[in-house]
This record gives structure tokens, C-alpha cells and sequence, in this order.
């Protein structure tokens, strides 16, 4: 804790006023996440997950006192390159860039600038974007009212209404158990803040976990140890899977086909076409070296990669789409072996 200052404090050592050194962490001069009206310092889970990706341990075996410190929420500009290196955190983020698209409040202005470019390359990119919010509560509400047990791929900065958590926990009661698996360290870190620890201290079934879904093995292993996936399974994938390439997806979608119960759904939110921004985005990713990808897809070829892999597409639509663009979206059903498709 003694890396953490609060903005009189970091006025006062860096010589600026309070508004200044305010302005410097919501702007990410200083590096922290702003969310709403406080910033939540990364550095404790920082630490943790980057130790726990070079030791190849778990960052948070339980939540203890100890690890509470790794999560704090507090005021304050945190001491320069006491996060992560400077250049790492200049670099374009895709959790921050989405939330800006998604009319979030998470971004710093390199994300911002990705994502003005990203809009004037596919013009009816915004457009889409504000349907899709109606079409991610649909899909996530239909998942999360007929299993259980839900699990989030790439869930991002935390910015629904209500998460799945928080719905299974009023429609299961303590039946509920919900997964969220990002490889982002910021959109890990806002998850464990905001999410788990606070469900876990009020005795919710939450886990977070980094994992990278170009590499599925390791993702069915790790849902194996939270979730009972002898029984049907609601997966939740908004926005994700356009971060994959075409053989990564098909990889991801076939190994969960293998490993769920028949009768698992899958609940999808995608980008229709947009190749103008994925151009952009992918560009200025490859420019960074950052290691991530958009790509553009229509709906009949993302529906065909879920059919081959023996799960059954229904097109699920926002009721009222307004005047944009819809997205892709879907629910999907894992059929028997027999190609039959399991009811409750």
C-alpha cells in the first residue's frame, strides 16, 4: 500500500495541483483504471497475475486478508512505473478500446483514437454498436435463465446492467456458479475487483480465470475443476470470438463441443461484417506488436463454423433494433451424437 497515493498527496510530491493530478490518472497519464467517479489501482492483481503466468500458479488460491490488499479500491495517482512498464500500458488496450465503442467510461485517449478511426473506416460501425447493447441483454438473459451454470469467454470491463453472476444468483438461488475467463490484465484485474471478491465475501459460486482461448485445452481443463460439465453448460461469448482467427475459432468451438454436456447453449454477440475497422484495429495491433486481432465475419459463415461443429444456430435478434445495423447475434443448443438436441 505504500505505492499508493492519493491525489493530494501526489499534488503535493509532483508539484501540480489536485485537479491536475487528477486529470493525469482519468487520462492515464498516471496508469489506473477510472471507473466512475474512483480509480482502482491494478497493482497488487498486476503482480499477481504476471507472477501466476510466470510460475504457472494460481494468482488467488483463497481471499484472504492478504490478497484483499492486491484488490483495494482507493482514491489516488499511483508513482510512475509502479504497474507495469509505461510502454506496455501506452499501447492500445482491446478491453478499453470495446468499452469506448460500447459507450463505456473505461478508455484512455489511445483507445479512444483506435476507435474514432475504427468508425470512420465502417461508417455504420456506431450504429451497430448501440443495437448490440440490446442484443448482448437478450443473449445474456436468455443464457443465464437456462443454466445454472454460465460461463463468460472474455468478459471484459465489467460494464452490464446486471452481470451473469448477479442474474443466476436471483434465478438458481445458490445453485448458480459462474466462470468469467479473460487473458486481459486489465479486464482480469476490474473482474476480480468488481466481480468476484465481492461475490465470494457474500458467498456467491464466482470464479475468474486467465486463460487465453486460442489455446482450448487449457480452457475445458480449467472449467473442469469450477463447473460440473457433465450436465448442460450456458457459455456467453459477446464480442469475443471476433478476436480470433478462423482456425483459433474453429479450434474453440469444436473442443467445447467435445467436452459439454448435450444440451449446453451458447450465447453469441458479433460484429456483421465491418471489415473497414477490423483493418484499423488489426493495423494499429500489428503496428504496437500487440498480440490481438479483429476480424470481420457475415452470419452465415460464423453460423457454419458452430453446424459443423454440431451445434444447432437460432438467429436471436434485439426485439427492437432501432435504426442501426444489428450485430450477430445467436443462441445455440449442443446436439446429441444421434443430432438430436436435449430439452429441459
Amino acid at each position: 500500500m505504500d505505492d499508493l497515493l492519493t491525489p493530494g498527496q501526489a499534488a503535493s510530491e509532483w508539484g501540480v495541483s489536485y485537479a491536475t493530478a487528477a486529470r493525469w490518472a482519468r487520462e492515464g497519464v498516471i496508469p489506473a483504471l477510472h471507473v466512475g467517479r474512483r480509480y482502482y489501482y491494478l497493482q497488487g492483481i498486476v503482480d499477481q497475475v504476471r507472477r501466476a503466468r510466470a510460475t504457472g500458479t494460481a494468482p488467488y488460491p483463497n481471499h484472504d486478508a492478504s490478497a484483499g490488499v492486491a484488490m483495494t479500491m482507493t482514491w489516488g495517482a499511483a508513482r510512475s512505473g509502479t504497474l507495469l512498464d509505461r510502454e506496455e500500458w501506452a499501447l492500445t488496450n482491446a478491453a478499453r478500446t470495446f468499452d469506448y465503442l460500447d459507450y463505456g467510461k473505461d478508455s484512455w485517449s489511445q483507445d479512444r483514437h483506435v476507435a474514432v478511426k475504427m468508425a470512420e473506416a465502417s461508417p455504420g460501425l456506431a450504429g451497430q454498436m448501440l443495437v448490440h447493447r440490446k442484443a448482448r441483454e437478450g443473449v445474456v438473459d436468455a443464457v443465464c435463465r437456462s443454466f445454472p451454470q454460465v460461463v463468460d469467454l472474455g468478459c471484459g470491463l465489467p460494464t452490464m446492467r446486471r452481470a451473469p453472476h448477479e442474474r443466476g444468483r436471483v434465478l438458481w438461488g445458490p445453485q448458480a456458479r459462474t466462470v468469467y475467463v479473460d487473458h486481459d490484465l486489465a479486464a482480469l484485474a476490474a473482474a476480480r475487483a468488481w466481480w468476484e471478491h465481492p461475490a465470494q465475501v457474500r458467498g456467491y459460486n464466482v470464479r475468474v480465470l486467465d486463460l487465453d482461448l486460442r489455446y482450448p485445452g487449457g480452457l475445458t481443463a480449467a472449467l473442469g475443476e469450477h463447473l460440473d460439465l457433465s450436465v448442460p453448460v450456458g457459455v456467453l461469448s459477446t464480442l469475443t470470438l471476433d478476436h480470433l482467427e478462423d482456425e483459433e475459432l474453429a479450434g474453440l468451438v469444436e473442443a467445447l463441443a467435445s467436452r459439454l454436456a448435450p444440451g449446453s447453449g451458447w450465447g453469441i454477440t458479433h460484429l456483421s461484417g465491418m471489415n473497414g475497422a477490423a483493418d484499423v484495429y488489426t493495423g494499429q495491433a500489428v503496428e504496437q506488436g500487440a498480440d490481438t486481432r479483429l476480424v470481420a465475419r457475415e452470419p452465415e459463415g460464423l453460423r457454419k463454423v458452430f453446424e459443423t461443429a454440431g451445434w444447432r444456430w437460432r438467429a436471436s435478434p434485439p426485439d427492437d433494433p432501432g435504426r442501426g445495423e444489428p450485430p450477430i447475434a445467436a443462441l445455440t443448443t449442443l446436439a446429441r451424437p444421434d443430432g438430436c438436441v436435449e430439452t429441459g
